[in-house]
């Protein structure tokens, strides 16, 4: 049974009846899985009337990022990007109950795993936590912006390029590497393309390379 956790802007869950509603920035589906600590299966923005907009999901053991999910005002799925592993991953856009499908692995494999990770429906996500995802009373709704310099933000490829247009990058280059799901903070916007760095301070060169920026999704 999952719990429906309101959470403010920080990413501290909050306790409703100590703090002011209007604080309240969007929710985690969180369950006891580990009894010294809840973990975070999803994070869920809402619009200005309630209902799920996004959704940010984990892997069951609450780690690496599964699937950034969009949902239209009727909860139908827009648009989704999705992972099974970082090397298997795939985007997915719907219009007018017709569904596209770009993904970097075989037809196969996609038909037979595609369910576990994507819900399809706002109902079917409910129905898989078994948990009422109304938006907390008084919380904020989600607003989109212009991807902008400062931003943090999920990789959503495991390429990364030397510069916008220019090679792959690889081993040779010493860079500090990319995955699906990476964290990362945008350096520098180039038309299309963002030079992103890894988000965690470290010894070595932070630089992850240029991405398009069609292949990150902003945190938020």
């Amino acid at each position: 049974m999952a719990h429906l956790v309101p959470v403010d802007s920080l990413g501290k869950y909050m306790y409703l009846e100590f703090a002011a509603p209007s604080l309240c920035d969007h929710s985690d589906v969180t369950a006891d899985i580990d009894y010294r600590q809840a973990t975070s299966f999803a994070t869920l923005f809402y619009d200005e009337k309630g209902r799920v907009r996004k959704t940010i999901k984990w892997c069951s053991d609450g780690g690496d990022l599964n699937n950034v999910v969009y949902y239209d005002e009727q909860g139908n799925i827009l648009y989704a990007v999705y992972a099974s592993t970082s090397e298997k991953y795939g985007k997915l856009y719907s219009c007018n109950s017709q569904i596209h499908i770009d993904h970097s692995f075989s037809e196969l494999d996609f038909r037979e795993g595609f369910h576990l990770w994507i819900n399809m429906t706002t109902e079917n996500l409910a129905s898989v936590y078994k948990a009422d995802l109304k938006m907390p009373e008084n919380g904020k709704s989600v607003t989109f912006s212009p991807v902008k310099a400062g931003d943090r933000a999920f990789l959503c490829t495991n390429r990364a390029y030397i510069s916008p247009n220019g090679r792959l990058i690889n081993e040779d280059d010493r860079m500090a590497g990319t995955y699906f799901g990476r964290r990362v903070v945008i350096e520098e916007m180039k038309g299309d393309w963002c030079k992103v760095r890894y988000s965690i301070v470290t010894d070595f060169d932070e630089t992850v390379g240029y991405v398009r920026v069609e292949d990150l999704e902003i945190i938020k």
